[in-house]
């Protein structure tokens, strides 16, 4: 029965080889994936901080300024890995996009409503006035997005459940890997915002910002990454040990193709932990804060690399006698990949202009 609700593959051929596209879908979806966990992490972070830490203001505000234009960055980056998905794996991931439909496109007014309610507590921040019950419903609106996303990407991975799905959309919340897997992205997130919140800190300290406020938004970064770093690694083996029993095996015959990845991902995440541990004065730990926030780059790639994975074996079984043509288009191709690089390019530029250029008030300025 549940062969029969997989859509046929599409008549169309493939505009380049299989292999390129996975090599792209991971490398777009590691950019996109970097904005989430600022906009996810730095939300999270902003609403817990509470309102007599030292710096605590100036953290809401670093949050709420950064997610003024993360938020954006994620949406548009978001697009080529959902292309690269079409292409690959299209026929199960709208078919869970379907299934779950209220929930995948009430996620467009949730998440218009968070980048909204980021522009209030922006105005508000700027004005002297509290924003933190705002800061709060937004950073439940990226909690909630979180969670269909996940619901989604599992419910695509398995044809299985589908069935039980389309009679009752909650059965979707049923995988016994949907609370470890969310909360493996939401602890990342965390302490990925925690270790850029510090590693700005130390960049601000050195120019001769404010000693006090630098100090606050430094120890309190550093301490969420390694909280979350923590449980992210006991989260990790939640997951793992709630993986189904065929997938598990399918991942460990893999054998160096899938177990490095995992293996130097995890090792990334203990001497992250190490490094995290040690530093007890940020200000004048500067390079184990940019340590730090680098091996957290560094197990992300690797953890992503090990979900792109997770699926082809999840799907094996539906996909098994596949065959899908090829008829390469390098001039589409090539074009693309000059217009993606531009875009990382400016990005990049736009970024580093908005950090370093600080105009003072007035229209002059402006």
């Amino acid at each position: 029965m549940p062969n029969s609700l997989i859509p046929a593959l599409d008549p169309a051929a493939l505009p380049g080889p299989p292999w390129l596209f996975h090599v792209l879908w991971v490398l777009t979806f590691l950019i996109h994936l970097v904005f989430v966990n600022m906009v996810l992490g730095g939300s999270l972070l902003a609403a817990l901080v509470g309102r007599g830490k030292p710096g605590a203001k100036a953290i809401q505000t670093f949050f709420v300024e950064v997610n003024a234009w993360t938020i954006s960055f994620a949406i548009t980056f978001g697009i080529a890995p959902l292309l690269f998905m079409q292409v690959l794996f299209g026929r199960f991931f709208y078919t869970a996009t379907v299934l779950l439909a209220w929930a995948w496109l009430g996620m467009l007014g949730i998440l218009t409503l968070g980048y909204y309610l980021n522009y209030i507590a922006k105005f508000r921040l700027r004005a002297g006035k509290d924003a933190r019950a705002v800061v709060i419903v937004e950073a439940l609106c990226f909690l909630v997005i979180a969670g269909i996303q996940v619901a989604i990407n599992l419910l695509h991975l398995q044809p299985g459940r589908w069935e039980s799905v389309a009679q009752q959309a909650w059965a979707a919340l049923s995988d016994p890997t949907f609370a470890p897997r969310a909360l493996h992205f939401v602890f990342a997130a965390v302490a990925m915002a925690g270790a850029v919140l510090s590693f700005v800190a130390t960049r601000r300290a050195a120019k001769g910002g404010d000693h006090e406020v630098c100090q606050g938004m430094a120890q309190f970064g550093i301490r969420a990454a390694l909280i979350a770093t923590l449980l992210e690694l006991m989260d990790g083996i939640w997951l793992l040990s709630a993986l189904p029993p065929e997938v598990l095996k399918g991942f460990m015959r893999g054998g160096a193709a899938t177990m490095v990845p995992l293996m130097v991902g995890i090792l990334f995440g203990v001497l992250l932990l190490v490094v995290l541990a040690q530093i007890t004065n940020p200000l004048k730990q500067a390079k184990e804060v940019r340590r730090a926030a680098e091996l957290i780059v560094g197990a992300v790639v690797f953890m992503v690399v090990t979900r792109h994975q997770l699926r082809g074996i999840y799907l094996a079984p539906w996909r098994d006698g596949e065959h899908v043509a090829v008829a390469t288009q390098w001039g589409p191709l090539a074009l693309f990949l000059a217009v993606f690089l531009l875009c990382v390019g400016l990005t990049v530029y736009a970024i580093m202009r908005a950090v370093k250029d600080k105009p003072g008030p007035g229209e002059d300025a402006a």
